[in-house]
């Protein structure tokens, strides 16, 4: 009994009087082709009215080099079987002659071209089967259009685009179908997708467009672009291309010059103390050059809103540029251009205007000069101020302190002392006369002060403004620029 794939064995198991009693029973061995070095394995139908299914076997094809098939027959069972391997051959319909014929328990044929093989398994008594296989030499490939250095050619890209370009070559499957004879020949599916080294990039279409796959935001680093594609059995393959970016990116960050401490800040704000400047006129801003791929800079530093232009030209990254703002109460929007060797261009605006904060003064109406190292000083709140003239006198009317305050943030406040020497004036009251002007325009000053210092003449300082009293409390503002101010040398509570 010949089964194909299969040896059926016949058993006598007993024998009594009369009759013989015979079981038949079938013991499925299952010979099979393998290959070790295959990289994939398929199984193909025939067309209709064929219902065998066999195996294929593929084998990668490198870019350099060949990779031939092989395969191997075996047979489980005990014993010795002969192995005839011949060779599928369209010409004749038929398979030529045994190419190879030996004996064993399992045979290999190596050194193979793509077709269809066919083993046959025999004993010459009781198995006699054949094994029928398919092998595949794939050659799937994909290309990205270069220039011989592997660059992207001039005519992909521009200032305003950029595009890749990618094809691929999918192999193709033929085989026969063995009761027809008739070619079964399709196209390999593939899959692609293009990939770079640049994390910041975003490659549209990356999967769906092959060629051209154009980006309107050409990346403004240098980027290697990688086209990867895949066929349906599993063999890829890369090609790459790299892009020298002609593109540039504008970017910047400012630092404020604190005029109290005499460092930049990236956080100064608009809030003013004695410890710490604000965003006050003149302000001074550095602008910190973070850009990429730019050979000129062109900096606009003031709002173009209002027909203000203040321009300048730099060529090195390193180069930060400042510049001050002395107009008080203004929003300015500075923006910066990059330009690249090759004239592409990109601009950088804030998000968030610079305010140069408006002018302010607030004059305290008591300190304490007692060495205790708290307000020590006759020192007033100051934004914005250009100009400052401060005059104290005492209650005859005599001057005891006068200054013209050229650099608001320079004055370090009157001391106490008589006429800036080493003489001590007496604790008691003083009348102050601020006068200040804004740098924008706003002046602070009292137009009746010599009405108001004979109306609050022997008040104890009604007129004051703001101010923090030697117990800690706060005196409120009635927003006078003349009045009498406390001058304190107690310990004690005032």
């Amino acid at each position: 009994m010949t089964v194909p794939g299969a040896l059926g064995k016949k058993y006598v198991l007993g024998m009594a009087t009369g009759w013989i009693l015979t079981l038949f029973f079938t013991q499925t061995i299952v010979a099979q082709i393998s290959s070790s070095t295959a990289d994939f394995i398929d199984t193909l139908s025939y067309m209709s009215g064929n219902p065998a299914k066999d195996p294929l076997f593929v084998f990668y094809q490198p870019k350099e080099g060949h990779k031939p098939g092989a395969l191997t027959a075996n047979f489980p069972a005990a014993g010795s079987y002969n192995f005839d391997w011949s060779r599928y051959n369209p010409a004749i319909n038929g398979f030529d002659p045994a190419f190879s014929s030996e004996s064993g328990s399992s045979s290999t044929v190596s050194d193979l071209e793509e077709g269809g093989y066919r083993v046959r398994i025999w004993n010459g008594t009781d198995t006699d089967t054949t094994l029928m296989s398919w092998i595949l030499l794939d050659h799937f490939r994909d290309s990205v259009v270069q220039t011989q250095e592997g660059t992207l050619p001039g005519f992909l890209y521009t200032c305003d685009f950029v595009a890749v370009a990618g094809y691929v070559f999918p192999d193709t499957l033929v085989y026969y179908d063995l009761l027809s004879h008739q070619a079964i020949t399709r196209a390999l599916d593939f899959s692609f997708k293009w990939t770079s080294d640049n994390v910041d990039l975003n490659i549209p279409n990356d999967t769906i467009v092959l060629r051209p796959n154009i980006s309107y935001k050409p990346p403004y680093k240098d980027t290697e672009y990688t086209l990867t594609a895949t066929d349906e059995f599993g063999m890829r393959d890369a090609d790459m291309v790299f892009y020298t970016s002609i593109q540039t990116k504008a970017e910047f960050s400012m630092e404020y010059y604190d005029k109290v401490t005499g460092l930049y800040d990236p956080d100064l704000n608009e809030d003013w103390d004695k410890d710490k400047g604000s965003l006050d006129a003149p302000l001074t801003v550095r602008f910190l050059n973070e850009s990429l791929n730019g050979a000129r800079y062109e900096w606009v530093y003031l709002d173009t809103v209002g027909g203000i232009i203040e321009e300048e030209t730099t060529y090195e990254l390193e180069a930060n540029t400042e510049y001050t703002y002395e107009t008080a109460d203004k929003y300015y929007y500075p923006y910066m251009v990059s330009i690249s060797e090759e004239n592409c261009t990109d601009t950088f605006r804030v998000l968030e205007p610079i305010h140069v904060v408006e002018s302010l003064l607030e004059i305290p109406n008591v300190f304490s000069p007692n060495g205790d190292d708290t307000n020590e000083f006759f020192k007033f709140k100051h934004q914005s101020l250009k100009s400052c003239r401060v005059t104290i006198v005492d209650r005859t009317g005599k001057v005891v302190y006068k200054k013209k305050i050229e650099d608001i943030y320079a004055w370090e406040g009157w001391d106490g002392n008589m006429h800036e020497s080493s003489r001590r004036a007496p604790e008691g009251q003083y009348y102050y006369v601020v006068e200040a002007l804004g740098y924008d325009g706003e002046e602070f000053r009292d137009p009746n002060i010599i009405e108001q210092w004979k109306l609050n003449r022997g008040n104890k300082g009604t007129s004051g403004t703001s101010g923090t009293n030697p117990d800690g409390t706060e005196t409120p503002s009635n927003n006078l620029y003349t009045g009498w101010l406390y001058l304190f040398r107690g310990t004690g509570e005032w």
